[in-house]
Parts: structure tokens; sequence; C-alpha cells
């Protein structure tokens, strides 16, 4: 599993307003399947054109790399570690550019800086 790779996963069991169900993921850190067999992802969902401005969803295209079938969204507010146990299957990967808008997102919503990682 790599960076940028898009994955099956099942959610459940979720609590509140947290995305559920089976649905496809991009995962952000394969993890260090030596010490800990945990991935960070980023889930995606439908898209809705009411995100058109939202900075905390970037929109996906279906293509044959990412596997997709319908314009997606990558949910970038719903950032969470996953066990490998929750994995099913390799979809895709997305592009450079697109993993770059997902980190800008991620970036907002922890507010970060560049110069705050170095």
């Amino acid at each position: 599993m790599k960076t940028g790779d898009l994955v099956w996963v099942n959610l459940d069991p979720t609590v509140g307003d947290e995305i559920k169900k089976k649905r496809p993921v991009v995962v952000l850190n394969g993890g260090h399947e030596k010490h800990l067999r945990l991935a960070i992802v980023v889930p995606i969902t439908a898209w809705n054109a009411n995100w058109e401005n939202n900075p905390f969803f970037v929109r996906l295209s279906p293509s044959r790399e990412n596997g997709l079938k319908k314009r997606s969204a990558v949910d970038c507010y719903q950032v969470r570690a996953v066990s490998y146990q929750r994995i099913l299957e390799r979809l895709g990967a997305i592009t450079a550019a697109e993993l770059t808008e997902i980190k800008k997102s991620l970036a907002l919503i922890l507010d970060l800086e560049p110069e705050d990682c170095e």
C-alpha cells in the first residue's frame, strides 16, 4: 500500500456523523507494517455540487487509473487511521495533483503552515 492508492475499506461500525459503510478511501500513509498495522486514510463519497467551493472536499473524476465509476469527492474532514483488517482490496491510485489538493485541504483543516513542518 502506498500514498495515493485508492482501496476499499469497511468503515463500520461508526458513531454519530462519521462516514460509514464499505467505501473507497485514499491512503495518505500506508503505515509501518513492522510496527503498527494502521493506515491514515480519507474517505471518498459521491460528489455533491454544493461542495464546489468547500475546501474540505476534493473532487475526483472517474478514470481507468483510479477505478472510480462516478464523480466523487474526498472528504478531507474525515481523515482517520484504520486497521489493515478493514482494508478489503486495491481499487487504483490518484494523480500527484489530486494528492496535492488533498494535502492542501488537510493543512487548512489542521491549521498547519508549511514552515511548521520543517
